[in-house]
């Protein structure tokens, strides 16, 4: 959930997209485009005579070459294997992706489909199964070199986010609350060393597994979207974002192109939780160290999520942004925890 910087925050213009859609053999979109989503790629809808097509300008963080042949050969391998992962559309070269003055795009077949009703627990039970279905699909793909990512939600770059903003906010929380923080801090660092995070099963992850990133059709996971933080980490990561994402409680729906509302507080939910994992352990089995873990990670992904999401919030409402119901999922997984 980072950003790359000034070319990522801007939206593609319609002669920029009009210049990509040459390159494809269309040669102008039939009406104005409409916004796509997302916080960090730029993504555009146009309806042209060829359908309606996504637009996708690349994050400069993996726009890099290696980055772009690995993304784009995970989704040549899935292809096949219909797990509803995307394929992008063929250039007139008969290239999947294209770089035009720097940066690159890929245009893809717009997907239809509804999005995750937050309400509904059959759909958090199908995203368990749609992500079991993917990490079968992934076990035997063999990554090319050129996207050997450094691990993901690291304690190290959260307490890093915190120390910035450490003065402030101590003087916005309590002591206690404070202190709890700080606390929850130590205990992803110390539960999740390098050496425990890098000793749990790895396979190639989605890594960025929300509700923005699923269509449903008759409540099953129709496709699974956006695999530019598909990389090889531990397999738990991608069922700590199901627990939190999907089986979270929430008073709003997620929307995948505002930061705020994508990182909103949570509640977690034993029924909803239990559904994601059962569903997910019908076609794939968790060893027991990852099911230690599974916690920890959660814990992880929540703080990561806040502290590398004030670097899209305007400086001046970064700390209100991070401190807004940071604390209450915490202290529930606590109290579930603690339960006999």
């Amino acid at each position: 959930m980072s950003t790359g910087g000034g070319l990522a925050n801007r939206r593609m213009t319609p002669e920029e997209i009009a210049a990509v859609l040459l390159r494809y053999g269309i040669s102008s979109a039939a009406e104005p485009p409409r916004h796509g989503g997302g916080t960090a790629n730029s993504n555009a809808v146009v309806q042209t005579d060829r359908g309606p097509l996504f637009v996708k300008r690349r994050n400069p963080r993996y726009s890099a070459e290696g980055c772009v042949a690995f993304d784009h050969r995970l989704m040549e391998y899935l292809a096949p294997r219909r797990v509803g992962t995307p394929l992008a559309l063929e250039t007139l070269e008969g290239a999947r992706w294209l770089r035009l003055e720097g940066a690159v795009y890929e245009v893809y077949p717009w997907a239809s489909g509804e999005p995750h009703d937050r309400r509904s627990v059959q759909q958090v039970a199908a995203a368990g199964r749609a992500l079991a279905a993917y990490h079968e699909a992934v076990r035997h793909f063999q990554p090319p070199p050129g996207k050997e990512w450094p691990r993901y939600r690291d304690p190290a770059l959260i307490r890093d986010g915190l120390h910035e903003v450490e003065a402030e906010v101590a003087a916005a929380l309590t002591a206690p609350d404070a202190q709890y923080l700080r606390r929850q801090v130590v205990a992803v660092s110390l539960g999740l060393t390098d050496e425990r995070y890098h000793s749990l099963p790895k396979l190639v992850v989605h890594g960025d597994y929300h509700p923005g990133n699923v269509l449903y059709q008759d409540d099953e996971v129709a496709g699974i979207f956006d695999l530019d933080w598909a990389t090889v980490q531990p397999r738990v990561l991608d069922l700590a974002d199901g627990l939190m994402l999907f089986a979270g409680e929430r008073d709003a729906e997620i929307d995948d192109a505002d930061i705020v509302s994508l990182t909103q507080t949570w509640r977690p939910s034993h029924e909803r939780g239990r559904a994601f994992l059962e569903a997910y352990l019908e076609r794939e089995a968790l060893t027991d160290e990852e099911m230690r873990a599974l916690p920890l990670f959660v814990r992880a992904l929540w703080l990561s999520c806040r502290v590398e999401g004030m670097e899209k919030v305007p400086e001046g409402a970064r700390v209100a942004y991070l401190l807004d119901g940071l604390l209450a999922p915490l202290r529930a997984m606590d109290a579930a925890e603690a339960q006999p």
